[in-house]
This record gives structure tokens, sequence and C-alpha cells, in this order.
């Protein structure tokens, strides 16, 4: 089947980001503490992780003998990802696709599924509908972690007709925003990416309203760390 010209577009959108060698933590998310406890505590094995970027993340925790895919829509992104479990001789299951479409797994088939400074690049229905997907695929008692924008975050000074100059972190950019919230930067290395931004609460109602319980959340300088647990079933007698 041929690919749409919108996720071509979106495909080099992104290999764009991974080509650029000066890539910084803005854009690279680190391996948060608290999830390696919580895999260990609730012997995860396999391990979904979208948007994986260039395979850092997958990597490390392939390398802890975990089952890890790797989900990317990028090919730059993916060929980093190669070569990083190659040069750490290390299994990673690599999946060339975009997350919001349906995901190639059974129901209830995986431990964990994490999504760092990644899932929120689009609206928040599509958003909403790759939440439902997440959770079809999660184990009853598996682990969703995510890292979002956090909409609190921002610095936005308005230059009309819809432009904001955001300074947040001390990174400008010219953000267009079509909603409160959902916005594409308008330069710089996501260019013509829409992104949306939550609220820290709003995170955790529309996850927990999936039958989540959030387990950890910590604001970070621009993001949000969320861990959530998918509840186990009530059974009735």
């Amino acid at each position: 089947m041929a690919k749409s010209k919108k996720t071509v577009s979106k495909r080099q959108n992104y290999d764009d980001v991974w080509k650029n060698s000066s890539i910084d933590g803005h854009f690279k998310a680190d391996i948060p503490q608290k999830m390696l406890e919580l895999f260990k505590q609730e012997k995860v094995q396999t391990v979904l992780d979208l948007g994986a970027g260039d395979g850092t993340i997958a990597v490390a925790l392939a390398k802890q003998g975990k089952t890890v895919y790797a989900l990317e829509i990028s090919n730059e992104g993916i060929e980093k990802t190669k070569a990083q479990a190659q040069e750490a001789q290390v299994s990673v299951h690599v999946l060339e696709q975009d997350m919001y479409q349906a995901l190639p797994f059974e129901d209830r088939s995986l431990d964990a599924v994490i999504a760092f400074q990644s899932l929120n690049h689009n609206t928040l229905p599509k958003i909403e509908k790759l939440f439902a997907e997440i959770t079809r695929i999660l184990k009853h008692g598996g682990l969703f972690i995510v890292k979002a924008a956090n909409f609190n975050s921002f610095d936005l000074k308005d230059l009309g007709d819809g432009l904001y100059e955001d300074s947040h972190g001390g990174i400008s950019c010219t953000l267009r925003f079509s909603d409160k919230q959902t916005y594409v930067p308008q330069d710089g290395p996501e260019k013509g990416l829409t992104h949306y931004a939550f609220l820290p609460e709003q995170l955790t109602e529309k996850i927990e309203a999936l039958e989540y319980t959030q387990i950890y959340a910590e604001i970070l300088q621009w993001h949000i760390l969320a861990m959530f647990k998918k509840n186990e079933p009530n059974i009735h007698i």
C-alpha cells in the first residue's frame, strides 16, 4: 500500500530532527530511575517504546534483558536505533510506523508501554485514540509511562494573528496556535509538526478515565512525567 503524502511529509520532518547531530535534552529523553524501579518491582519483560527516536532508551532496556519493541516513523531514527543495538550487541524489534495508526500487537500482550516526548505530536482527538490503543495492548496491571509537553511551562508573548513567541527554558521559538493548547512551530527542528501541550491534571484525568491508576507524577522543566498502572478487572462472583 502506498504511503500518503501526509505520512511521507511527517517522516521527512522527523528525519530532519534525527539527522541533527546536536540533538540536546529538549528532544532526547533520559531514562527515569523511577521507571526502572517500577519495571523491577512489577517484573516487566515486554516493552513498547512509542516514538523511540534514535533508540537510546530502547537499547538501554534491551541491555537489561527486556524484550523491546521500538516504534518510530523516522528512517533516520530507525537506522540510529539499529546501529546502537548492534554496537551494544542486543536485540531490539524495530517497527517503522506512525504511532497514530493501529498498533500491531494483540490485545493485552505487553507489560509496559512508554512514550517519551513523542505522543503529543498531534491533535488531542488523535492522541485520545492512541491512549485507547495503548490500553488495548497493555496487560491488566501493565504500566503506561508518558513524558509529554507541559502547557504550564510555556512563556508566551502574543505576536498577533495566532502567533506567539515562546521563550521557556531559554529556547526561543515562534508558535502558531489553532486553539489554546494545539500549536505548530514556525521555526526550529520541529517546524511544521502539530503539537499538543497538556495540563498536568488534564493528562491524569484523560488516562485515568481509561481505568488506570496514576502511581507517580513529576513536573520537569518542560514536560510532565507520569506513570500509570492499568487496573485489574473487577471480578464479580
